[in-house]
């Protein structure tokens, strides 16, 4: 059976779509209901439907927030059907932008529009290999597998290498490199020409590079895809890179008469940091200066940026507990990467920046309105007043009760 979500923080549209189709007549098993973004992801997560339906304005996340984090996280797979009680352009084409299946209006909706709708949605499933009576193909799982791992939400090594088992992918390589690619100037192609254009040109990408690196191809909706090249970990890793993608540039545009850009990340030396080889080619993708269709990861620059961006979160945020775990998981990256961008560039580790920017705090709060050591040590979200008041002697040789009378003496 297709699995189909219902999504809308009305409960009379909730009713009224379950009512509206004889759903297990078609194949499909309503798998949830849920009055916000918020819970559907969570049943998403949970129960992995093939259709979600979702309302486009809901409390917590909007229907278009939802889809937007499904096709980062999951791929392709759930489809959304978007409602809406007004149409709205802007809308329209951002859920087309995502490729939503179809954008209803509730006034306006009927069974027999609907039901048009579920058989688009169908139709997509059954060229991307599901179909009611077979269930999932195992390219999902693969496609899944890379997805988790491009945007490091792996709990550990042990969970990531069950699951590399399970689906018997073999990233026994001494390092690996991410290269997004996006087929441009395809906003005119209709949904059957825009897939078939798709799938040839990762069909190609993938014969033509597997001749010379290994590669695994994912794709993340049908104009991006990323391959993940598998390398010796030698110095000349890049050049032969640049020259694959140069041939497939070149044999894309001649074949296909169509753009391929890519933007290539840093160099992974182990399967975890492959999200960070993969968050880099992101930056890379939205350089606003990039000229030619083959760009690369500028290390200096963008490492520079990322450390003064963590740099202004911890300034915002000294009233929490902040962990470089924590950190990491916001901007992207592994800890790893943080940590050592850190050491690079700020002249400290950042557990050592976090307490320096503390401490210029907390000096600011002790001789203000007579603040006790307790509350500012809860204020800047230390563990304890004890453990505040060692760091604190560690930056200043003075104890916060020292460093108070001190100044008060000289004034």
């Amino acid at each position: 059976m297709i699995k189909l979500l219902l999504v809308d923080d009305e409960p009379l549209v909730l009713v009224g779509l379950q009512t509206m189709i004889p759903w297990e007549e078609h194949g499909i098993e309503i798998c949830g209901t849920a009055r916000s973004g918020v819970h559907a992801l969570e049943i998403i997560e949970t129960r992995q439907p093939d259709i979600v339906i979702a309302d486009i304005m809901m409390p917590q996340r909007s229907g278009l927030e939802l889809m937007e984090t499904c096709r980062e996280k999951y791929g392709r797979i759930p489809l959304f059907i978007i409602l809406t009680c007004v149409e709205d352009f802007s809308h329209v084409k951002q859920a087309m932008s995502s490729q939503a299946v179809d954008y209803l209006i509730k006034l306006e909706l009927t069974s027999k529009m609907l039901l048009q709708s579920i058989n688009k949605a169908l139709d997509i499933l059954e060229s991307l290999g599901r179909k009611p009576e077979t269930g999932f193909g195992m390219q999902a799982f693969y496609d899944r597998f890379f997805i988790d791992l491009l945007n490091n939400r792996f709990e550990g090594i042990e969970q990531l290498e069950l699951r590399k088992a399970e689906l018997d992918i073999n990233l026994s390589y001494d390092a690996f490199v991410v290269c997004i690619c996006q087929l441009d100037a395809l906003a005119s192609e209709d949904s059957k020409q825009l897939m078939d254009l798709h799938n040839s040109t990762i069909r190609m990408v993938s014969e033509t590079i597997s001749k010379i690196l290994p590669c695994y191809i994912t794709a993340l909706d049908l104009h991006k895809f990323t391959i993940i090249f598998c390398v010796d970990d030698t110095k000349n890793h890049y050049q032969l890179i640049n020259g694959l993608l140069e041939q497939v540039v070149l044999l894309t545009k001649n074949y296909f008469s169509v753009n391929l850009s890519c933007s290539v990340g840093i160099k992974a030396t182990s399967t975890l940091e492959i999200a960070d080889s993969y968050s880099t080619a992101r930056i890379s993708q939205n350089e606003p200066d990039r000229v030619y269709p083959i760009h690369f990861y500028s290390k200096k620059s963008h490492a520079e940026q990322i450390v003064t961006q963590v740099k202004e979160y911890i300034r915002q945020n000294l009233d929490k507990r902040l962990s470089l775990n924590q950190v990491a998981i916001i901007f992207g990256f592994s800890p790893k990467y943080i940590s050592q961008l850190f050491t690079k560039h700020a002249g400290c580790s950042f557990i050592e920046y976090i307490n320096v920017e503390k401490i210029a705090r907390a000096k600011e709060l002790l001789l203000m309105n007579n603040a006790k050591v307790y509350e500012i040590s809860e204020q800047l979200g230390f563990e304890s007043s004890f453990y505040f008041s060692k760091v604190f002697k560690k930056h200043t040789g003075l104890s916060p009760r020292d460093y108070m009378n001190k100044w008060r003496y000289t004034q």
